[in-house]
């Protein structure tokens, strides 16, 4: 007898928000095409110029040149390190590569981050998978948490922050509070803090952000997403 699988979870379509979906997808696809062409074609000069700049270094030494030539090679060698580095920062920026293990990979990835750099305990509360296929949800959920968490870094003076998922009653929740000093959700001007950005991206998604202040302290960002069975 043949059996048929249950249909992942997806976006509830809404005509409403559909032009600033199909935006935010064309944005979303240039940025990944440019991180592409990045890490093929100037990541592929790079390497080149270092194999050439690795083989300088070894015909100065080898001949003993360990003056002036060398040491400009060698820094050189250290500029070449740092433009690895800045582009590989770009291409973070235009397209995580961790989106590809899906949500809650790229969210406790970034909560080890926000630890490394800040020194904040930072963690993640989630199933240990997600069935969300689509990869411009995946960015889009990843982009909005990173703003919270920048901010909450930045401006909260907070010593946790706890990023936590939930998947119920066709909904999509997804929270980042800290335990910091709190503020105002009514005070806190729209461009101010990335909440703009975090809007946008989550009226693209179909889905509710708000601004919570809990009786016990600090600050959450709740994001609230329709998915259909």
């Amino acid at each position: 007898m043949m059996t048929t699988q249950p249909t992942p979870p997806c976006l509830m379509p809404d005509p409403a928000i559909s032009d600033l979906t199909q935006e935010q997808r064309i944005r979303e696809e240039e940025r990944a095409r440019i991180a592409r062409d990045l890490h093929d074609e100037l990541g592929a000069q790079l390497v080149g110029i270092g194999m050439a700049l690795g083989q300088l270094q070894e015909q100065l030494k080898a001949e003993g040149n360990t003056g002036p030539a060398l040491g400009q090679a060698n820094y050189a060698g250290q500029l070449l390190k740092q433009a690895h580095q800045s582009m590989d920062q770009i291409i973070d920026d235009l397209r995580p590569p961790i989106v590809e293990f899906g949500l809650v990979d790229a969210l406790a990835w970034q909560c080890r981050q926000v630890t490394r750099q800040s020194g904040l305990r930072c963690t993640l509360e989630s199933p240990s998978a997600l069935p969300l296929q689509d990869e411009f949800v995946v960015v889009s959920l990843l982009r909005i948490a990173r703003e919270a968490l920048n901010n909450a870094v930045r401006h909260a003076q907070a010593g946790q922050i706890v990023v936590k998922i939930e998947l119920a009653d066709s909904r999509l929740t997804m929270t980042i509070a800290d335990d910091g000093t709190g503020f105002d959700p009514q005070a806190a001007p729209a461009g101010r803090h990335g909440l703009l950005n975090m809007r946008q991206r989550a009226r693209a998604l179909g889905a509710t952000l708000t601004l919570e202040r809990p009786a016990e302290g600090g600050s959450t960002i709740a994001l609230r997403m329709p998915v259909a069975p």
